[in-house]
């Protein structure tokens, strides 16, 4: 267990007034340029996870103010990493490279070595989730960005002018107009909870999702069943053992867990920053084979569930039938039949633009990767062609050819794709959200280009310019004149 030094509190007074120096040496944070406007502001961030926030920063960093950040979960709970984000340590090293936007003091790695000091941050292979949610806390704070919280957007209506936002929050429901908006809406942000149809007609409170708010200690005593073997999988079971589930069975459909991890070679700044380059079919080839080989769960998931002699991995063990028989669940596997209680679906999410209320609108018009591939390509994987087919600035493209959805920016799992499973995730912020911050300063610019021009052809402020010699303060004594010889 980590526990902050006795002078934490002070070392990171220190590194905040670094940061601010340093912010003050680097480039940024100049001129404001663009801002809020008869109502509209330039951009609105949905989400203030790690990617919103990266992104929120570096935009005011480019002089675009007036950004506006929501998130639907109430104030300091945005992001996965208290519901759902079940592990005890992130599932990327410690030595990710981190959007740091010409401040250094405002990595992750400066905040951990001033709370915990430099020796713990050596003992260390991967950040502990609690620690990186305090991180993010801090991050926000240090940086200024205002968070709306508890508000979700309900709609998003797209027009010749900004798109509209329909917003409900705890004071009831309002909306935003901006020109840009993003959606950093995190894994779930371009569909929903992926659960297998053989779980339908079991009773609500015997069946949960991974990713949903789960009772623990009402699984106390309970068998427990779980159809999936990532590493979400083995961070529920072992939480449930924990709280004292009589036992849990993982079960996996492979003969045998993986043993290589792509993303592990994704984290290099070449494929990060240029995988957009990537040619469409290019693309597709990259992620159907991510979705075939899959990666391995993490090592630190698999020891925290097996310290438990209740706990047993089923490897060729997929769910062929489900059936209630009244009093459990029989759960018919090629290595026969198993009763639980309760049986949880590790079982990941789909695409599908209309299960998100902010989309919903503007779905029936989006281009999926379906409309761009072959019939023959699409059959290879078709959860993969259902994900939205986004341009080089992760926004969607309409499939009549409008401009509207084009200021719709996923910076989430959506993104997948089109610009890459890394651009939204912790490894890949460095990319994506330089990326993303580049290509919506630049389309801000496009759109206020004749003012900002006209505003040039205009400027008439004197810089004081004076002709002569230096004036000489009053005081200033004339040198004394040399003596000829």
């Amino acid at each position: 267990m980590l526990t902050p030094l006795v002078d934490a509190g002070a070392r990171l007074a220190a590194l905040e007034r670094e940061a601010a120096h340093q912010a003050a040496l680097s480039a940024g944070d100049g001129r404001a340029w663009v801002g809020e406007r008869d109502g509209i502001h330039p951009v609105v961030i949905v989400g203030a996870g790690q990617a919103g926030l990266v992104l929120a920063r570096g935009l005011r960093r480019r002089g675009i103010d007036d950004v506006i950040v929501l998130d639907a979960a109430p104030a300091g709970s945005a992001g996965p990493w208290t519901t759902y984000a079940r592990m005890h340590t992130l599932r990327t090293p410690k030595d990710i490279a981190w959007p740091t936007w010409g401040t250094p003091a405002v990595s992750p790695r400066a905040w951990f070595e001033a709370v915990y000091g430099l020796d713990a941050w050596d003992g260390i292979e991967f950040f502990p989730t609690v620690a990186w949610h305090g991180f993010l806390q801090w991050y926000r704070e240090v940086s200024a960005i205002t968070v709306v919280p508890s508000t979700r957007v309900t709609a998003i209506v797209p027009g010749d002018g900004p798109l509209r936002l329909a917003l409900e929050g705890p004071d009831g429901t309002w909306t935003l107009e901006a020109h840009h908006v993003v959606l950093a809406t995190g894994i779930e942000g371009a569909g929903g909870r992926h659960i297998p149809a053989l779980l339908d007609g079991l009773p609500a409170d015997r069946v949960h999702h991974t990713h949903d708010d789960i009772d623990f200690a009402a699984l106390a005593g309970l068998r427990i069943g779980i159809l999936g073997a990532g590493t979400g999988a083995f961070d529920n079971a072992a939480t449930a053992l924990e709280h004292g589930a009589a036992s849990v069975d993982v079960h996996m459909r492979r003969a045998a867990m993986p043993q290589v991890s792509p993303y592990r070679w994704m984290e290099f700044a070449g494929l990060i920053e240029n995988y957009g380059t990537f040619t469409d079919a290019q693309k597709w080839a990259f992620n159907v084979h991510l979705s075939a080989v899959d990666q391995p769960a993490t090592q630190n998931a698999l020891w925290r569930a097996h310290a438990f002699d209740d706990f047993r991995f089923l490897t060729s063990s997929p769910w062929e039938s489900v059936a209630w028989t009244g009093s459990d669940i029989a759960v018919t596997t090629p290595r026969g039949i198993h009763h639980y209680d309760v049986v949880l679906a590790a079982t990941g999410i789909v695409s599908d633009l209309v299960r998100r209320a902010e989309l919903a609108n503007v779905a029936p018009d989006a281009t999926l990767w379906s409309d761009r591939l072959s019939p023959e390509a699409a059959a290879q994987n078709p959860g993969l062609a259902a994900f939205p087919y986004l341009d080089d600035d992760f926004g969607l493209v309409d499939r009549n050819g409008g401009e509207a959805l084009s200021r719709i920016h996923l910076f989430n799992h959506g993104a997948r794709i089109s610009q890459g499973m890394l651009s939204h995730q912790i490894p890949g912020l460095v990319g994506g959200a330089t990326k993303l911050a580049a290509a919506l300063s630049r389309r801000l610019f496009a759109r206020q280009s004749d003012e900002l021009l006209a505003e040039y052809l205009a400027y008439d402020v004197p810089v004081g310019v004076h002709i002569g010699r230096r004036a000489q303060p009053a005081s200033a004594e004339k040198p004394a004149a040399v003596a000829s010889s």
